[in-house]
């Protein structure tokens, strides 16, 4: 009988850690916007330190990622636009978000994020998880305007700047539906493909 009662309370906890186990969502994690899609996930980190404005030095992180999952962790290798060096890599996920170590730190991380060598990199979740997320980009234009369809910007459209992270949402022949999480409200709207580098999961 105790036999009995010690595999059933044992049968509970292995039950209760599934349970727990953290899913991959779609959604914004700190300075990681990730898009999943059943085994496989794509992202872009995107953090700066310093304002251009301000007169002194501006320093960023910002890098692609794609993996794929096997439960909650994935092998990802990691990349700047345009650029053929791969940094291979792990992502995680957490109860609290997520978690990033890299091989080797890009150019920039050290001096806004820190390393992400050795030590998995905690990142906090923003927002509930996202839903329609096909992808994510990264602006690659010095300056890329909001549409409310495809075709000419308005005139006084909100626009991103270069390297500048968006999940993206839909995707129509040369362009791309995209939203931006904003300072005070998320933006969504049309931007040219041309004008982002966009990854797929």
């Amino acid at each position: 009988m105790r036999g009995t009662a010690l595999g059933l309370a044992a049968l509970f906890a292995a039950c209760g850690a599934a349970a727990a186990e953290p899913a991959a969502r779609s959604g914004t994690y700190d300075s990681l916007t990730l898009a999943v899609s059943g085994d496989a996930v794509a992202g872009v980190f995107a953090e700066q330190r310093g304002a251009a404005d301000a007169g002194g030095p501006q320093f960023a992180c910002v890098f692609l990622l794609r993996g794929t999952f096997a439960g909650d962790r994935a092998k990802v290798e990691t990349w700047f636009p345009d650029e053929p060096e791969r940094i291979p890599g792990d992502l995680a996920f957490t109860p609290d978000g997520a978690a990033l170590t890299v091989a080797e730190d890009h150019g920039g991380c050290s001096m806004t994020t820190g390393t992400m060598v050795g030590t998995p990199y905690g990142l906090s979740r923003r927002a509930a998880a996202a839903d329609g997320w096909i992808g994510v980009g990264l602006v690659t234009a010095e300056r890329t305007a909001f549409r409310p369809e495809p075709g000419p910007a308005p005139a006084r459209a909100p626009y991103l700047v270069r390297l500048d992270p968006v999940a993206v949402l839909e995707r129509r022949d040369d362009w791309v539906r995209v939203r931006y999480r904003g300072k005070k409200a998320p933006v969504i709207g049309w931007l040219p493909a041309a004008d982002l580098a966009v990854v797929m999961p």
